[in-house]
């Protein structure tokens, strides 16, 4: 316990070190949180998870696919790629030796049998002069038979070698063309046996003695071959690039899909897939984990140059990077819960339009459609499936936007939430119908985008209040509530300072007015003005607004004195709203509302006073700030055009004058410097002084006398009313 303690201790010490004052710093270290955070809940599903199956095992529950991914069936692409090496049609060659061969084969043999035929054996000396004679021709038969290529009969030799010469010439001539004819048309192994018999056959319809077809016959068969034979190498290469244009089998596995159902056998392709998902070797998936950590690095960096940019005013206060991270944080966590129940599609029920809504009253509209689309992107990852998932978060989101753009109540963040699954259920619906899904498919998700607005509605109704008052964030619910009557401080400053209430809310009619003209916020405008006057509560009858023609107070006191209480008023407001915990902007206007105003009515009595030897101006001066934004400068403009009207008492139709009267305030004021701190410009202040006699011209206004008749006419009317009343 006291370790604990201790180290308490010890971070309270770190954080209120002079490290930690540094803004950069503390933006930077913020910065890496919720980058860390966020990257643990994209990643956390690829970290270790083993499951030890192996084929043949049967599963004894059932295994789910903890994210999408798209994975290569190695089996099956080996599979396709050997149907598109076998479906590749062989190349041929033409084997232009083969030619030179079969006709050397026949020169060859033919040049045996003449050579034989010429070449002189000597007779054996002891035989008869016929015997020798047929002696040496069998010798040369079976030299010949024996030293030819060419299996031949010894008839079909002698044949060829008793033959004339000229004879010899034309078979040896005829066998040579016979066969460069077949070769020149191409001859393969498969239809050389086809081949020989067409030869045979056209040789036997030559006009050739039947001994001579014999002999050839017998020798086209054997020289004969194919030349036209497979080219491997040009084969095996187209086959090669068949193969390489096979695409890769990919198999998509949903999150939240069965991937392996109790009881089941376990197959090699259930291995395949548990290898893909990460799950049946324990190991980190580092290339993944790199991808996500750099789409969130890009993400993050975009937003952040997207705030200094264009809202640099957000970028600057730290509140705001901190809300900004913790909706960011809270969406995908939450979207990183609903992947726990394995549903298809369960990413439909991210209530994104929640903090859309949030980051929108709180903050801007514009940096709330940034963020939408950047945590749709994210929460993509998280949840896995397709972009269309993305796609309908970013539509709640925008439409959430757009629905609060107008909010005058807290009830108006329900109405924001029938949009959002108005439009959430459509998207859904019209792209379900482009998918081939059963009716009840599309019911379901259609049903669940419903549900998106309902979860958001509630979430943003729930988490709005304590956003306001944790980061002190004064949103447009909140002005609008504080504009309520019923305000403490409003029934209170109604009850008893009924002039003053009267006069702020003139005030607001006023600043709302010309706020819209100047681009200021009229409804922080209007709100201020209803407050800017509370701290006369505590002494209602010292202020004009509240003596009704009684007794003035001051009549018996310095102006000194007279003057401190007036501008106590302001310090006294100041006090109450903090008590009542009014925002900060509501607070700075009561605070800046008068600048640095002289009190002139009292100053001029100093001067008039014969008890004041040197009359310092500065003590009749509010205590200020002067105005340091549009808003505060309207009510101090607007108090003191609305009092000085009031005051002339005009009862005739005045449009002029108090044009006149308006501008020669708003000219003085501008020329005291009072207008000094704040962004207002020459044309600001014109459209104010127009804006302003419009309002004033409407409340002063020229009311006509009725005639005598008339008058008497509607007295008797008033008398029965009151007689039916009583």
């Amino acid at each position: 316990m006291s370790f604990l303690l201790d180290a308490k201790k010890g971070f309270k010490r770190l954080f209120a070190s002079d490290f930690f004052q540094n803004p950069i710093i503390r933006k930077s270290v913020w910065g890496f949180i919720v980058f860390l955070s966020i990257t643990l809940i994209l990643t956390i599903d690829f970290l270790p998870n083993s499951i030890k199956l192996k084929p043949g095992q049967v599963a004894r529950k059932d295994y789910y696919a903890p994210y999408t991914t798209t994975y290569i069936d190695r089996e099956k692409t080996q599979i396709l790629k050997e149907q598109a090496a076998e479906s590749v049609p062989q190349v041929w060659k033409t084997d232009a030796s083969v030619t030179s061969s079969v006709q050397n084969k026949i020169k060859s043999f033919f040049y045996l049998v003449r050579k034989y035929r010429d070449t002189e054996i000597l007779p054996d000396e002891n035989a008869q002069a016929e015997d020798q004679q047929l002696d040496l021709l069998s010798r040369k038969i079976r030299m010949i038979q024996r030293e030819a290529d060419i299996e031949i009969s010894i008839d079909e030799i002698k044949y060829l070698v008793l033959m004339n010469p000229q004879e010899l010439d034309n078979i040896e001539q005829y066998l040579t063309q016979l066969a460069s004819q077949y070769l020149n048309l191409g001859i393969r192994d498969s239809f050389l046996e086809n081949v020989k018999t067409k030869m045979v056959t056209d040789i036997q319809n030559e006009d050739f003695s039947p001994k001579a077809t014999s002999a050839m016959s017998t020798i086209v068969p054997q020289v004969i071959m194919p030349n036209i034979v497979l080219n491997v190498e040009e084969t095996r290469r187209q086959q090669e690039e068949a193969m390489a244009g096979v695409k890769p089998w990919e198999r998509t596995v949903t999150q939240g899909e069965v991937i392996i159902r109790s009881g089941e056998v376990i197959t090699e392709e259930d291995i395949a897939m548990l290898e893909a998902l990460g799950l049946q070797r324990p190991r980190i998936n580092y290339r993944t984990i790199l991808g996500l950590l750099v789409i969130v690095l890009i993400l993050m960096a975009g937003s952040i140059y997207y705030l200094r940019q264009y809202h640099s005013k957000f970028f600057n206060d730290e509140s705001t990077l901190v809300l900004l991270g913790l909706l960011s944080i809270l969406i995908l966590l939450i979207a990183k819960i609903f992947t726990v129940f394995r549903q298809v599609n369960i990413g439909y029920l991210v209530p994104m339009a929640a903090v859309s809504i949030l980051i929108s009253i709180l903050i801007d509209t514009a940096v709330g459609i940034i963020f939408t689309i950047i945590l749709s992107l994210l929460a993509v990852l998280v949840v896995g499936g397709d972009i269309a998932i993305g796609a309908v978060l970013m539509i709640s989101g925008v439409t959430g936007i757009f629905s609060v753009s107008k909010v005058s109540q807290r009830s108006d963040l329900v109405r924001a939430g029938f949009f959002v699954s108005g439009a959430s259920a459509l998207a859904i619906f019209a792209y379900s119908l482009t998918q081939p899904l059963n009716w009840f498919e599309v019911l379901k998700f259609t049903g669940w985008g419903i549900l998106n607005g309902i979860f958001a509605a509630i979430m943003a109704n729930g988490l709005l209040p304590y956003l306001e008052n944790v980061f002190g964030i004064t949103s447009a619910v909140k002005m609008l509530e504080l504009s309520n009557p019923n305000q403490p401080l409003l029934k209170k400053l109604l009850m008893e300072a009924p002039g003053t209430y009267h006069h702020s809310i003139l005030v607001g009619n006023l600043v709302e007015a010309a706020a819209d003209k100047v681009g200021a916020d009229s409804l922080l405008a209007r709100v201020g003005a209803y407050y800017h006057d509370i701290g006369k509560i505590k002494r209602p009858y010292f202020f004009a607004d509240n003596q009704f023609g009684g007794e003035n107070p001051h009549d018996k006191l310095s102006p000194g004195l007279s003057t401190l209480i007036i501008k106590s008023h302001v310090k006294d407001g100041v006090e109450m709203a903090k008590k009542h915990k009014l925002p900060k902007p509501i607070i700075d206007i009561i605070q800046q509302h008068h600048g640095t105003n002289l009190i002139s009515f009292f100053y001029q009595e100093a001067l008039k006073d014969d008890k004041y030897e040197n009359v310092d101006e500065d003590e009749f001066r509010y205590e200020g700030p002067k105005p340091q934004t549009r808003e505060a400068a309207l009510i101090m403009l607007a108090d003191i055009c609305e009092a000085a009207v009031r005051a002339k008492g005009f009862t005739r139709s005045n449009h002029n004058r108090i044009e006149g009267l308006v501008r020669e305030l708003i000219h003085k004021k501008l020329e005291e410097g009072q207008l000094d701190e704040c962004d207002l410009t020459l044309k600001d202040l014109d459209k104010i002084a127009t804006s302003f006699t419009k309002v004033l011209a409407g409340i002063y206004h020229y009311r006509i006398e009725y005639p005598e008749n008339i008058a008497k006419e509607m007295k008797g009317v008033q008398a029965l009313n009151g007689d039916s009343h009583k």
